[in-house]
């Protein structure tokens, strides 16, 4: 997609439509896992004051019970199983540190996270969980690159658009 104007430049939706009608970009919501991160770190820089520069403590976090509406202790982890120490928002980003998106999330509650992705042109139903920090939200591959090219944008959402008009011989 063009993020100035919305005009969509590719869009293979499944393999072959004449024997499987199914739209794997326009209807196939999907857990979108850690490319949900950018609305954490978003939502942490416009309602924290905070910058790419800033340090946070890459370490064990653990969201209690019933804080944020969690029905059972979470304590998220890094893939690689590694804790880098104080890193910086950038770095934390870059590299996909779970535990920082966590504690980003933890400041600003899922609710302004979900709400600043619904900004940034995600229609789809966020559940107002932490776990949304890690991705744990599904989402269809139209909303996403919308809400992703908003970024490229200067912050200006344009809709997608894939029909700019249609012609006849006439």
């Amino acid at each position: 997609m063009e993020p100035q104007t919305g005009n969509i430049k590719a869009w293979v939706g499944g393999i072959n439509y004449k024997y499987f009608q199914y739209d794997h970009v326009g209807q196939g919501a999907r857990q979108v896992g850690s490319t949900f991160k950018p609305f954490v770190y978003a939502t942490a820089i416009e309602q924290l004051g905070m910058s790419p520069c800033d340090s946070i403590l890459d370490g064990p976090f653990m969201i209690r019970k019933g804080e944020h509406n969690v029905t059972e202790d979470w304590e998220p982890r890094n893939s690689d199983g590694k804790y880098r120490g104080m890193v910086t928002l950038k770095k934390a980003l870059a590299n996909s540190i779970n535990t920082v998106s966590a504690k980003l999330i933890d400041r600003v509650g899922p609710q302004a996270v979900a709400d600043m992705a619904k900004e940034l042109g995600v229609t789809s139903k966020i559940p107002v969980q932490p776990s949304i920090a890690l991705g744990a939200v599904d989402i269809t591959v139209e909303e996403m690159v919308g809400a992703m090219s908003t970024f490229a944008n200067q912050g200006v959402y344009v809709k997608p658009t894939f029909i700019i008009k249609i012609e006849d011989k006439n």
